[in-house]
C-alpha cells in the first residue's frame, strides 16, 4: 500500500477546495493508497474532514515565509513514511519541502504560475493544455502527466426538498436556470444575469455560492429590476438539490482551466450550456454535449437557451451524450486508477 499526503492550504469552500475533499474520500476508498490530508487550521476542508475516516493534520498555511508549517509538512511526511505528497494548487506546492524517502506530485487544476512548484519532482495537469502549460513553463514532459477531474454520481432526488425548495423559490410554472459557482468576476455571473433580461419573464436563475463579488451582482440584479428571478442561495454542500429543480445548467465563465462544474451538469442530466472557457473548450464538443457561446456575449447565451425551449431533440441529445461523456472519461474509477498508477510509476523511476 502506498502513502500518500494530499497537501491543500485553502481556507474557504470553493469548486477546488470540493474536489480536493472528493478526491481525498474517492482515494482512501481505494485498497492501494493509504491517505493522510494536510489543510489549513479551522478552514471549510478541516471541519468537512471531521466527519471522515481520513487521517487529517491542520497547519497555518500562512504563505510562502510560513516557516513552522514548512517545518512540520517535514515532520509529518517523516513520521507517516508518505512515498508521495501531493500538492493541490501553489501556496501547498511552495511551502512542500522535499523529504528523503518522499516524492512530491503538485496537481495543477489551474495555470498557476510554475515558480511555486519548484519543489515537485512531478506534475500533473487536469488537461492537456494545462500540460502544456507545465511543459512551456520548463517541466520536464517525462515528469508530466495529464489526469482529468470526476465528479460523484448524482446524489438521488428528494421529492420534499424539491416540493419546499420550488415553494420557497416561487418557481411554480418557471423554467429554472441554475449556477453553482464562486461569485468572483472570472466566473461571468454577470454575464447571465445580464441574459435573464432578454429572455421571458417565467426564466429565473438561481445561482449557489458565495464570494468577494456577492454585493456588486446583488447591485446589478437591483439595478436590472430581477430581484423576483435571480435567487442567490449562498454556498452549498449539495448542490443535488437544486440541478433537481432545474431545467438548464449555465456555466458563464470568463476563466474556467477544466471547470469540474461541467461535469456536474452531465451526472444531473441536465443539458449544459457553457462559455467558450479553457476547460469548456477541452472536453465538450458543441451541439453534441454541450451548447458553447462566446464568454461575455450575453445575447448568444440566450439564443442557446431559447434554441433549447424550442428543441426537445436537442435537448435530450445534449443530456444524453453529456451522460455518456461523463462516464466514459470523467468517473471516479478510472481517475483513481489513473492517479495510482502515476504514484506507482513515480516510485519505480524515483
Amino acid at each position: 500500500m502506498i502513502t500518500v499526503m494530499q497537501v491543500c492550504g485553502a481556507n474557504k469552500p470553493g469548486g477546488a477546495e470540493s474536489h480536493f475533499l472528493r478526491f481525498c474520500l474517492a482515494l482512501d476508498h481505494t485498497e492501494a493508497v493509504r491517505v493522510i490530508a494536510v489543510v489549513r487550521k479551522g478552514s471549510w476542508l478541516a471541519e468537512q474532514f471531521k466527519a471522515t475516516s481520513v487521517r487529517v493534520y491542520e497547519l497555518p498555511f500562512m504563505a510562502r515565509w510560513d516557516l513552522y508549517t514548512r517545518y512540520q509538512l517535514k515532520r509529518i511526511a517523516q513520521r507517516e513514511q508518505a512515498q508521495v505528497a501531493q500538492c493541490w494548487m501553489s501556496r501547498a506546492a511552495s511551502l512542500m519541502p522535499r523529504v528523503d524517502g518522499t516524492l512530491n506530485l503538485g496537481r495543477l487544476g489551474g495555470y498557476y504560475a510554475l515558480k511555486n512548484f519548484t519543489r515537485m519532482h512531478w506534475l500533473v495537469g487536469a488537461t492537456d493544455d494545462l500540460a502544456r502549460h507545465i511543459r512551456d513553463g520548463g517541466h520536464p514532459a517525462e515528469r508530466t502527466a495529464v489526469i482529468p477531474n470526476f465528479v460523484n454520481p448524482a446524489k438521488p432526488e428528494d421529492p420534499q426538498c424539491s416540493q419546499r425548495l420550488r415553494q420557497q423559490l416561487r418557481l411554480e410554472g418557471k423554467k429554472v436556470l441554475f449556477t453553482p459557482a464562486r461569485l468572483h468576476g472570472v466566473k461571468g455571473l454577470d454575464t447571465a444575469i445580464a441574459a435573464l433580461t432578454q429572455l421571458p419573464e417565467q426564466y429565473v436563475y438561481i445561482i449557489a455560492g458565495q464570494g468577494p463579488e456577492e454585493a456588486s451582482l446583488q447591485q446589478q440584479v437591483t439595478q436590472l429590476g430581477l430581484q423576483q428571478r435571480v435567487h442567490f442561495v449562498g454556498w452549498t454542500d449539495n448542490i443535488s438539490q437544486y440541478c433537481h429543480i432545474s431545467d438548464l445548467f449555465i456555466v458563464p465563465s470568463r476563466h474556467e482551466p477544466f471547470g469540474s462544474v461541467l461535469l456536474e451538469a452531465w451526472s444531473h442530466q441536465l443539458p449544459l450550456v457553457s462559455s467558450d472557457s479553457q476547460g469548456a473548450s477541452a472536453i465538450t464538443r458543441h451541439e453534441d454535449n454541450a451548447l458553447i457561446f462566446p464568454k461575455d456575449d450575453s445575447a448568444a447565451l440566450v439564443r442557446h437557451i431559447m434554441r433549447l425551449a424550442d428543441d426537445e431533440a436537442l435537448r435530450q441529445q445534449l443530456i444524453h451524450n453529456g451522460y455518456e461523456t461523463l462516464n466514459r472519461h470523467y468517473a471516479t474509477a478510472p481517475v483513481m486508477q489513473a492517479y495510482i498508477d502515476l504514484y506507482r510509476r513515480m516510485q519505480a523511476e524515483g
